[in-house]
């Protein structure tokens, strides 16, 4: 009898784990899904096929663990563990940045020194959009970066670089290098809005009829992605077997390096309120004003805005993935329908345990 493909998803009861477990249970991948909770959400991980997903409570920075996980034999590890959002960087940068360092490094260096009876994992790991330098032109993966050293909110950027250096150090040497997903505003149902992300902010909001506050003006622009989509991506990636014939399968299994992953739906943040405000309109809910704040006031006198983000997902639409069919309005209307905001946080900040940006 053959065994069914494992992958080993770190941060898999946070936003996007979570949706990329059910994605490949649902294709009769095995899925060991690791999390310490300290935002993670079991929730989300109930109603999936308890035959084949094995949830492990525990650090993933934990050598001892990942060892014992690691000898269970993953064909992938996807590592989505870290910290992210807005206001939970900016209460402290550095720990923010010393800490997506310090679990990145434990993780590749675990991958690394572990002795395998058989070819070593295939490695997807998290990275963030935020690593590109300002530019209202699309970003490739070719794009100029951000410094590697940063303050404030840019600590985060240069956490995820510094997580992708450790990556290719450890592991591309005698072997491919793992794939850095460098995610653009995945958004949907579930996601985590106390940590700043901005469309369940704006749901939520709406859903009491409470102001939709917008930083500034709101002409930052944005291209949204439903997690749905990407998580299927992902997917596709790390298990490409189980997505497509012999030759499909064999070009995403030889995918390395820096992948934009987002979708199609462009938007400044003051039209995605107004989209918001119009989805609550239409259930009959007493309007949301509009209310433009200061940032640095509300949130940290250190904040900092990125302008323009859209992806150039060339790359991306080669392999025959980024074919995200979400239109703003659906992705709204979705969120609006689905969302529950996550109920494990830690005394004082959230912190998040899957990136979206």
């Amino acid at each position: 009898m053959n065994m069914p493909q494992t992958a080993l998803v770190t941060g898999a009861a946070g936003f996007i784990g979570a949706a990329v477990t059910r994605e490949l249970l649902g294709v009769g991948a095995r899925v060991i899904a690791v999390d310490d909770l300290s935002a993670g959400d079991l929730a989300r991980l109930e109603g999936l096929p308890g035959d084949l997903l094995e949830v492990v409570q525990g650090d993933a920075s934990d050598p001892a663990l990942l060892s014992r996980l690691l000898s269970s034999g993953p064909d992938v590890v996807i590592h989505l563990a870290g910290r992210v959002g807005v206001r939970t960087v900016l209460s402290d940068p550095e720990l923010c940045e010393r800490e997506n360092v310090q679990l990145g490094a434990a993780v590749a260096g675990a991958i690394a020194g572990h002795s395998y009876g058989g070819a070593r994992p295939r490695v997807l790991a998290a990275s963030t959009s935020e690593v590109y330098a300002e530019s209202a032109a699309p970003l490739s993966e070719a794009s100029s970066l951000r410094p590697r050293i940063a303050s404030g909110r840019w600590r985060y950027a240069a956490s995820k670089l510094a997580c992708e250096e450790a990556f290719d150090e450890a592991l591309g040497v005698d072997g491919p290098r793992p794939v850095h997903l460098r995610f653009f505003n995945v958004v949907g149902p579930g996601q985590d809005g106390s940590s700043g992300m901005v469309l369940p902010r704006f749901v939520e909001a709406a859903r009491a009829s409470a102001p939709l506050t917008i930083h500034g003006g709101g002409g930052s622009v944005r291209t949204f992605a439903h997690v749905e989509a990407v998580a299927h991506d992902i997917a596709a990636l790390a298990l490409p077997q189980l997505f497509g014939d012999g030759s499909r399968a064999a070009c995403l299994a030889d995918v390395e390096g820096p992948l934009n992953l987002g979708g199609m739906a462009r938007a400044t943040v003051l039209e995605l309120a107004q989209e918001v405000a119009l989805a609550a309109s239409r259930r009959g809910l007493a309007p949301s004003p509009l209310e433009h704040v200061d940032p640095r006031v509300t949130i940290s006198p250190r904040f900092d805005e990125v302008l323009h983000r859209v992806p150039d997902l060339t790359r991306l639409r080669g392999l025959g993935l980024g074919r995200d069919p979400w239109s703003l309005r659906d992705i709204v209307e979705d969120t609006f329908a689905r969302h529950t905001a996550p109920g494990a946080v830690l005394a004082g900040e959230p912190l998040c345990v899957s990136p979206a940006s």
